[in-house]
């Protein structure tokens, strides 16, 4: 800043500077600010510009991430006889669609294939007429299947079974060669019809058998039990992929490693932020933990621990997530766009660190006892809530192997992705506060394609937001709000 000695300073007249701030101005390498006079103070405020820095000739990566959902109490009978909700999910390019095999209600088909199980010779009957019409969906529009072989009810107690299998016990889980015959079973059933079913999860959530602090012998209980259905699943196809969502915690994958553990084919996690209704974290709290993947260990130290020990780079799979998970009563904000922010920060998060799919938790759901469920579509009606569409703006504009370039902010309050998509440019532009930004691009030049979604219009009967701006134009976002920005690639 030129410094004036005080015998030469110079008294400038009010009205002199307020005509001057009424233009914007650029200094050098300074911020271009704009100055507006506070009315009947006598003084002036300054309101600075954001800037977004994108540089698309700079490639800092290459994105893994390929988005998908669950089919779960709310979505799956809708999906299997609703074509307009099929095509919703296909038209969004979500390439992985998750379920449980347990699951019964008189909403929604029965994906228990076994009708019973003889423990004497270890054989069952199956009926595959659900599990097919389902799968066969899934794989119509475009995505794979993840199957989760099994589900603890929330209550407590052993997982469900097919009828006729026993549960041990000592362990409280079924015996493992039992468990192991009726999983290869779905294996060997896609193999025999030439359907390219690959990734698997052996019982869902089985922190809810040995615990989040991990009672020592449970533990060796399912790890022993994941072994027979590893060693027998991949008897009937090696190119299949078998996990469970909780390997990458610390004290279970130390343990697993020390106790030579079967492999597993990737590190998936579940992402929830909040469990509690009403909710014990802020909406602050919440928007930062969703860029935060770390429990124990990261997923990152998890995958590089892995290849320490033996020797392989393992995909990550986040195969259950939402803003969320208190149940019955769901929060409201799952539907609304503090939602849809809070996902937009954790997908950008996953693409910058690698992670390969992103399951979310679900995708429909209707009102019911107060409540809208976990979806992100409204079941009555099919119409879209937000979260659906930022992950359609994301699945339709956002290829695997897609180049990733630099994208910087100077806000606080601003998160910025960029990358490049068949020959444009893509900015996806986050305002993960409740305060109005008015942000600059920079970097990049001409005509920009916008589309975006807001606060500003109600969630109850959410909308896109289009328009043509001018790489030029500051770009004010009024509050939580999700951009993206599309320019031609220089």
């Amino acid at each position: 800043m030129l410094k004036i000695p005080n015998e030469q300073r110079i008294v400038i007249p009010l009205f002199v500077i307020l005509a001057i701030s009424m233009v914007s101005i650029t200094l050098g390498s300074d911020p271009p600010v704009t100055a507006h006079a506070l009315p009947n103070t006598g003084t002036i405020a300054y309101q600075q510009y954001m800037h977004v820095n994108i540089d698309p000739t700079n490639v800092i990566g290459t994105n893994k991430l390929s988005l998908g959902f669950q089919l779960s109490f709310g979505s799956l009978g809708v999906f299997q006889t609703n074509p307009q909700l099929r095509t919703l999910a296909q038209g969004a390019g979500f390439r992985i669609v998750r379920f449980f095999d347990g699951l019964t209600s008189q909403y929604i088909p029965s994906m228990m294939p076994c009708t019973s199980f003889d423990e004497g010779n270890m054989k069952g009957t199956y009926d595959w007429t659900s599990v097919d019409d389902v799968v066969g969906k899934i794989l119509a529009i475009g995505a794979q299947p993840l199957i989760a072989l099994g589900v603890f009810p929330t209550g407590g107690g052993p997982p469900k079974v097919p009828p006729g299998m026993s549960i041990n016990v000592t362990t409280g889980l079924p015996n493992p060669e039992s468990y192991a015959a009726y999983t290869s079973e779905w294996v060997r059933h896609f193999e025999a019809k030439g359907w390219p079913v690959k990734f698997y999860e052996i019982l869902n959530e089985p922190e809810t058998y040995f615990g989040n602090t991990p009672n020592v012998a449970k533990l060796g209980y399912y790890m022993k039990l994941f072994s027979a259905c590893a060693e027998y699943m991949r008897r009937e196809n090696s190119q299949i992929s078998i996990s469970f969502d909780y390997i990458y915690e610390k004290v279970v994958l130390d343990y697993w490693l020390a106790h030579n553990g079967p492999d597993v084919d990737s590190l998936d996690f579940h992402k929830y932020d909040e469990w509690r209704l009403p909710a014990q974290k802020t909406e602050e709290q919440i928007m930062a933990e969703a860029e935060n993947l770390q429990t124990y260990y990261s997923v990152l130290q998890a995958q590089q621990i892995w290849y320490q020990a033996r020797g392989i780079y393992l995909p990550i799979i986040c195969s259950e997530s939402n803003m969320n998970g208190a149940s019955p009563a769901t929060d409201p904000r799952l539907q609304q766009i503090s939602g849809a922010v809070w996902l937009s920060l954790l997908l950008r998060t996953e693409i910058l660190d690698g992670v390969s799919y992103h399951v979310y938790f679900e995708l429909g759901s209707s009102y019911y006892s107060g409540s809208y469920g976990f979806g992100m579509i409204n079941c009555n009606g099919l119409k879209p809530w937000y979260s659906f569409y930022l992950q359609n703006m994301v699945g339709q504009n956002l290829n695997v192997g897609d180049s990733l370039v630099s994208a910087t902010t100077d806000s606080t309050a601003l998160r910025v992705l960029a990358w490049i998509h068949q020959g444009t440019v893509d900015i996806l532009l986050v305002n993960k506060s409740t305060d109005t930004v008015t942000a600059r691009l920079q970097g990049v030049g001409g005509q920009i394609s916008l589309s975006k979604i807001d606060g500003t219009i109600d969630w109850a009967t959410p909308a896109v937001q289009t328009s043509s701006i001018n790489s030029t134009q500051p770009l004010t976002l009024s509050g939580y709000t999700v951009a993206l920005l599309q320019l031609e690639a220089p």
